[in-house]
């Protein structure tokens, strides 16, 4: 039996937070709920102390996992604890006011100083002295962590993505590939999320190499599957304002520059007017960057509103039905870490339309249309074929669903923990 250190703070972060939760939050849930039902695994969750997400720490003791062994044992009613709940909770009224916002700064990381030292201390000496394995979803290890000779360090490695477009994400966040890259040592292990992710990060670091960083890709919730209920179809339809006699496309993003969306609506709506369609509509799931909205909003005097649907930001119970639904996918993307979102839509048999570049050609396989991401013509031209083709379409369908069952979280935890079994034996 392996014991694992699992760190559980990325999870804890966006535990009560539905809207903010990303794929790198449910990367580490999905995992650790494979890891929960073993039998050859004991756990014990870590949080690292960031007093604006303490309070969630103790909602996922009681909450979601209250069955489960943790390395710290502190009591959330403590005056240290307290005081700098309220701390955080003043910084946040005040987080406009930049000058104030920094005086008091400092009041934060004196508190913070003493609140990682409290969380120091409670850890529980034999777990740290008797594990194997200290296993990072996305975090830097904690430098008392590293002090444990017997602990062998994982990480999960994502994209280099800020690094690649420091202009979309600023210096903060190439910054922190930076800094995440300098944490590491020779005797780390790394999972990376596809090939292209682990290509990325050899030219950040030469401490990633083939011999320490394994290959093991992301899945699909069980939840993602073919729902074909006309009548939960309608409500899902109402419910983001799409007319109940228009076809639909589907794409699910954030609504950032390297997405590539202007392309493929500006496309979208060059072929639907070149083909004289009017009875399909193109609806785009997800949050947005307002800069970037602006950007879009640019281009809306070429459309009809009922042509593009905005529909935001999408609840879990009804992207199976928008999937399933969905004439086609579109996610040409132009670049991406792994691709989760063309991987949910096949596993609900809908139709894609991909970049093939990055992991994407990783992911879909043959089971879809894949093109040039900055080509227009490629764009209509996958439209037509889909739309004049639907036999294609079905073709396509029936191929995305055998591809899915390729990818699983039970096969991608199985495979974590025979890596991790070999490399402690």
């Amino acid at each position: 039996m392996i014991k694992i250190i699992y760190d559980v703070t990325c999870i804890t972060s966006f535990f009560t937070k539905n809207s903010s939760r990303s794929g790198i939050y449910f990367t580490a849930k999905n995992i650790l709920d494979e890891l929960i039902k073993r039998d050859d695994v004991q756990l014990y969750l870590y949080f690292s102390p960031e007093a604006e997400i303490a309070d969630n720490y103790w909602k996922l003791r009681r909450e979601l996992y209250p069955n489960l062994n943790y390395i710290q044992e502190i009591h959330e009613k403590s005056l240290l604890i307290k005081l700098n709940k309220k701390i955080w909770d003043f910084h946040a009224k005040i987080f406009s006011h930049r000058i104030i916002r920094k005086i008091f700064a400092v009041g934060i990381l004196i508190t913070q100083h003493y609140v990682r030292a409290l969380f120091k201390k409670s850890c529980n000496k034999d777990v740290l002295r008797t594990a194997n394995i200290f296993f990072s979803p996305i975090y830097t290890t904690p430098k008392f962590i590293r002090e444990n000779k017997n602990l062998s360090v994982y990480t999960i490695l994502y994209d280099t993505i800020p690094v690649l477009f420091p202009k979309n994400h600023g210096l903060d966040w190439s910054a922190s590939i930076k800094k995440l890259c300098e944490s590491f040592t020779s005797k780390d292990y790394f999972f990376s999320i596809s090939k292209q992710t682990k290509n990325d990060f050899k030219k950040e670091t030469p401490l990633i190499t083939d011999s320490n960083t394994f290959i093991t890709p992301l899945a699909a919730s069980v939840d993602f599957r073919q729902i074909q209920n006309e009548k939960k179809t309608g409500f899902v339809k109402q419910k983001y304002g799409i007319l109940a006699d228009k076809k639909y496309i589907f794409s699910l993003c954030t609504l950032e520059p390297r997405k590539n969306l202007i392309r493929a609506v500006k496309t979208f709506i060059d072929f639907i007017n070149k083909n004289k369609i009017d009875d399909y509509c193109f609806v785009l799931g997800g949050g947005h960057w307002d800069s970037f909205l602006e950007e879009l909003k640019k281009y809306e005097v070429s459309w009809n509103p009922e042509q593009i649907i905005r529909a935001g930001y999408i609840d879990d119970e009804d992207l199976p039905i928008l999937y399933s639904n969905a004439e086609w996918f579109v996610y040409t993307s132009q670049y991406e870490g792994f691709g989760l979102p063309p991987l949910e839509a096949m596993q609900c048999g809908c139709p894609v339309i991909t970049s093939n570049s990055s992991s994407l050609p990783e992911v879909v396989g043959d089971a879809g249309l894949m093109i040039d991401w900055d080509s227009d013509e490629q764009h209509i031209e996958a439209y037509e074929k889909y739309y004049f083709n639907p036999l294609l379409r079905e073709e396509n369908s029936r191929k995305g669903l055998e591809r899915a069952k390729l990818f699983s979280w039970e096969k991608t935890t199985d495979l974590m923990v025979e890596k991790m079994k070999k490399t402690i034996s």
